[in-house]
């Protein structure tokens, strides 16, 4: 006897599903429901670290956009992902705040975690780079650095990758004027 395979989900009957009473977040990729492990001390360190300074940097100077933590962002049919920050240029049309799914941010960030990061550097970076986002950080706690890949100019692709570690400062064309230590992310 073989055991069965998972059935798929849309995305649209993932959306419907009653809210959970429990506190485990849950994504859809590629039509299978993924329940995320709680965050770390340190993986929750490093994002309010983001929040706050991308934030800070939104709130310093008009047209710099809109920040957020993790939302339901629809991708397609078959994925729903909720990744851990986002922000969105101020040029950008967004639905109403009120209800879900958002569009992809501008910046995707993914902050590791253990029981996902092999999704955050496979399957789900390859979504976000066919989805079309202009920048994706993935912030690694443990080796303190983040991975950076983004695309110059109307690149098809990501096309630019780097590594920032240790007190290197992590920085965006995107954010004009954006900079922090990437220590400060641990700090």
């Amino acid at each position: 006897m073989t055991a069965a395979s998972p059935q798929r989900m849309t995305a649209e009957q993932f959306l419907a599903l009653p809210p959970r009473e429990d506190t485990c977040r849950l994504e859809l990729i590629e039509g299978e429901v993924v329940v995320l492990s709680q965050p770390t001390p340190l993986h929750q360190l490093a994002v309010v670290n983001l929040v706050f300074a991308i934030k800070t940097w939104t709130t310093a100077a008009a047209g710099r956009g809109f920040v957020t933590l993790n939302i339901d962002t629809g991708i397609d049919d078959w994925n729903v992902l909720s990744p851990d920050v986002q922000w969105y240029a101020a040029d950008r049309e967004l639905p109403a705040l009120d209800r879900p799914p958002w569009p992809l941010g501008d910046l995707v960030i993914e902050v590791r975690s253990p029981s996902t990061w092999h999704r955050d550097v496979g399957i789900k970076r390859q979504i976000y780079e066919r989805e079309g986002a202009r920048e994706l950080w993935l912030v690694d706690p443990p080796a303190r650095s983040v991975l950076l890949f983004r695309r110059s100019g109307a690149a098809a692709t990501f096309d630019v990758t780097a590594e920032v570690g240790g007190d290197e400062r992590l920085e965006s064309p995107l954010l004009p004027g954006f900079a922090i230590a990437t220590a400060e992310l641990f700090a």
